[in-house]
């Protein structure tokens, strides 16, 4: 486990998109694991040799490295998130255990936001689509964590462990019918209060503030 994510992260910090330094931002130490476009297959035998085989969810996970988890169902699926890194592989497979569609998630919200590129392929294994989940958004991800460094909102790198509480939730949302885009925050104010920030995805803007009870369970 250690080696496969000791070579994994080698592998995302060559293509690490700006390079890092101690005194910069948060926005500005940005890692981006490297996803291809080649086929692959659902790593069957990884899985079958797991050790806790009461569980459908094979589970590694190292303090140093990062989270990796593979569920086998209908539609299997591969998490791999870095812990230097705001980003989650994600993988999903067809029945047969051929690659369905593959890119990155936010680590909070894996599934919900989806960042890059994303690639499609058919039953047979054959690429049949490439889609840019960031061009409707002219304010990046990379301004989103600046506007949350100025806002003093903590967005956590690495996994996400949903038992250690609250964790900043960043999503977004594009209307092709009136071709608007918007970015949504949701914050800790504070122990008792969970703010949700909207932002115009073109300029930055903040549309709304809203504040909700939050309670801790």
């Amino acid at each position: 486990m250690i080696l496969l994510l000791q070579l994994c992260l080698q592998s995302c910090k060559a293509q690490d998109k700006i390079k890092t330094k101690n005194n910069q931002p948060q926005a500005d130490r940005i890692m981006y694991p490297t996803i291809t476009k080649d086929f692959e297959t659902f790593d069957n035998y990884r899985y079958e040799n797991r050790k806790d085989k009461t569980s459908l969810v094979l589970t590694e996970f190292d303090a140093n490295e990062g989270l990796l988890m593979i569920v086998k169902l209908e539609e299997s699926r591969f998490f791999l998130t870095l812990k230097e890194s705001y980003f989650t592989v994600v993988k999903l497979y067809y029945k047969t255990g051929f690659i369905k569609s593959k890119g990155l998630g936010f680590n909070a919200n894996a599934i919900g936001f989806k960042k890059g590129l994303w690639y499609e392929f058919d039953e047979q294994g054959k690429l049949i689509k490439e889609i840019d989940y960031d061009k409707d958004y002219k304010f990046t991800f990379e301004e989103i964590l600046k506007f949350c460094e100025s806002e003093k909102i903590k967005v956590d790198k690495g996994p996400i462990v949903q038992s250690t509480g609250f964790h900043t939730r960043i999503s977004r949302n594009y209307s092709a019918t009136s071709r608007e885009s918007t970015w949504t925050i949701k914050c800790l104010k504070d122990a008792g209060t969970i703010q949700t920030i909207k932002l115009d995805g073109t300029t930055g803007k903040v549309l709304s503030r809203t504040d909700a009870l939050y309670i801790n369970n």
